[in-house]
């Protein structure tokens, strides 16, 4: 691995047109200004080149060959030293997709075309333990420069801005729930509420437990755990138009996807490489967490779909249940590769998506003009669907035993609720006790679960 001066001379070196002589001097600055990350600016286009930026991305590419470059303090000539030459990994990152501006740091108005990151060199003997994957998220430190593109063509590659990586900053421990969270749920759930036109509560419910859902666990051959996708049908006087912004106001990441038919036809959904030497982005390549609101409403009555089309409306089934994304590659059939989307169906009638909940919407609630403080939610949902509170989840024996019991005396007495109610019924009580602080599903959780998927039933049989 190369050191952090070693580096730095190879961004001088290799940055274009480059004409510095006081090499010492700007080790320096940039060792004094890595002291204060939280100084250190965002990359945007107009940052000047040779400067140390920070860029939060999504590691769109990670598939191209090991680098050979010569280390800072060598010199191309005739006669090289082949046993000096250094590899290093190379990876395409493109700006977070759906991350919110009061999530970034520093002025990002200007859209980012993409980054090429040339990391600190992998010797070839660990080349197989590289920790970097497609669609993984990241905030890197480090100076910034140009450089060809990869390119099986050197001499036609376009040029573009190139961060040496200094360091990756490590996303700080979230701290673990408080006792004001009850209180704050209950004013989330009803803020929630307003993104609906009348105030629906019961779809806001099921909104916070979407908000609070990630794969925990993906059991062999089974559905991962800890996942819930919903799809809320608009019914006749009522609108959905502020979810977006509703959502988007609490939650860091949220993608609108309007699907229509010239859409599925036209659309990659599914990342592919045509060659093994590039990999084109699909629309479902999102970063963790993200929020993926599929508007049905543009489909219309339907019609004849191709191939491509099929296609994707197979990956975006796949990304809903298997919580995986496809990735097409030449003589590499069926490669899925695990995501974390939170799914969300809009439509007027039911969708053909396969959801967990189908909820209509109704008017459910008190219209509120008063506009709450929006970072106690923030902070609540950050808490609350963190990885370590979903690991003290705890289900007690005793609960264990009153939902298997409550499943056969119902069934004993004549119920036709299918095994799939069970099922549903207990991700639904898995989120909502996370949305408590202690994070136990407890009987009360339970019961709770129970009516909340019961008033959805029943949203289906009322006119």
């Amino acid at each position: 691995m190369s050191s952090f001066d070693d580096i730095v001379k190879i961004a001088l070196k290799e940055h274009e047109d480059s004409a510095r002589s006081d090499t010492a001097t700007f080790l320096r600055d940039i060792k004094a200004q890595l002291e204060d990350p939280a100084s250190i600016p965002c990359y945007s286009k107009t940052s000047p080149p040779l400067s140390l930026v920070s860029f939060n991305c999504l590691l769109q590419d990670t598939g191209y060959p090991l680098e050979v470059y010569l280390p800072g303090d060598m010199e191309a000539t005739d006669i090289v030293d082949w046993a000096k030459l250094k590899e290093r990994w190379i990876g395409w990152g493109v700006e977070i997709p759906g991350e919110q501006d009061w999530v970034k740091e520093g002025d990002l108005t200007s859209s980012l075309d993409g980054l090429s990151l040339n990391l600190r060199e992998l010797p070839a003997s660990v080349y197989d333990d590289n920790a970097y994957r497609p669609a993984s998220t990241h905030k890197f430190l480090g100076v910034l420069s140009t450089s060809p593109m990869p390119s099986n063509e050197p001499e036609n590659a376009d040029i573009v801005p190139t961060i040496h990586v200094l360091a990756e900053v490590d996303q700080p421990p979230i701290a673990g729930p408080s006792k004001e969270d009850g209180d704050v749920r209950e004013e989330l759930v009803e803020y929630l509420a307003t993104a609906f036109d009348p105030p629906d509560r019961l779809a806001a419910e099921y909104v916070l437990l979407l908000l609070l859902s990630s794969p925990t666990s993906r059991p062999s051959s089974l559905s991962p755990l800890g996942t819930l996708a919903i799809n809320l049908m608009r019914e006749s006087g009522a609108t959905t138009s502020a979810l977006h912004p509703v959502i988007a106001s609490v939650s860091p990441r949220v993608i609108p996807l309007a699907l229509t038919l010239p859409l599925l036809h036209t659309h990659r959904f599914s990342p592919a490489s045509a060659d093994s030497s590039s990999l084109e982005a699909g629309l479902l390549q999102l970063g963790e967490g993200t929020v993926l609101i599929v508007d049905e409403d543009g489909m219309g009555s339907g019609g004849q779909l191709n191939e491509k089309a099929i296609g994707n409306l197979r990956a975006l089934s796949d990304c809903l249940t298997e919580q995986r994304v496809k990735y097409d590659y030449p003589y590499m059939d069926g490669l899925k590769m695990d995501c974390a989307v939170r799914v969300l169906v809009l439509s007027q009638g039911k969708t053909l998506l396969p959801v967990d909940v189908n909820l209509p919407v109704r008017e459910n609630g008190a219209k509120t003009t008063t506009r709450p403080s929006l970072e106690p939610f923030r902070s609540y949902l950050a808490r609350h669907s963190a990885s370590t509170h979903a690991a003290l989840l705890v289900i007690p024996e005793e609960t264990g035993q009153l939902i298997q019991d409550d499943f056969v005396t119902r069934r004993k007495n004549g119920s036709s609720e299918p095994e799939e109610t069970l099922k549903r019924r207990m991700k639904i009580a898995r989120l909502l006790a996370l949305s408590y602080p202690h994070a136990t599903l407890t009987k009360e959780v339970w019961e709770r679960a129970v009516r909340l998927d019961e008033e959805v039933a029943k949203r289906h049989t009322l006119p």
